[in-house]
């Protein structure tokens, strides 16, 4: 069984437990856990567990949407997922925990990747205000600006 499908099935009752918290306002920005990096925050959050880093998410977001096959080889090679607070945090096999990705982007939801079919490796999400679509591509080695994408 590979991570996507271990993860999904531990995080599925937790998601429909808790569901109805999604609507909670005024989240505190979350203190990062020392053990992984990964985002903390008490108040809309579901836990999710990738290649053994323990994180949060923002409950009733698309988690599945976040699981990136790069690849294209069957496997996830990268999982994205929204905080809480609307920051947008990922992890991959050796990373060593959570990541905060750069440039300050805060999101509603994710949509996935998009696909480009090049060397960019690009990561699309929502913003509920003003119904946009961002992204962040990662080429050159490095992360770069968000941008609206369609």
């Amino acid at each position: 069984m590979n991570v996507v499908s271990r993860t999904l099935l531990v995080s599925r009752p937790l998601l429909v437990a808790t569901v109805s918290l999604a609507g909670l306002a005024g989240t505190a920005l979350p203190a990062a856990s020392a053990a992984t990096g990964a985002p903390t925050a008490a108040a809309a959050r579901c836990p999710v567990k990738a290649w053994g880093y323990q994180g949060y998410y923002m409950c009733g977001t698309d988690l599945k949407a976040g699981y990136i096959d790069w690849n294209e080889d069957g496997r996830t090679d990268e999982v994205f997922v929204i905080a809480a607070n609307r920051t947008i945090w990922h992890t991959w096999k050796n990373a060593g925990g959570w990541k905060e990705m750069p440039g300050n982007g805060r999101a509603d939801d994710m949509v996935g990747d998009n696909g480009t079919g090049d060397s960019r490796r690009c990561i699309i999400v929502h913003v509920d205000r003003g119904y946009h679509y961002w992204q962040n591509c990662h080429y050159d080695g490095k992360w770069h600006s968000w941008t609206m994408s369609g």
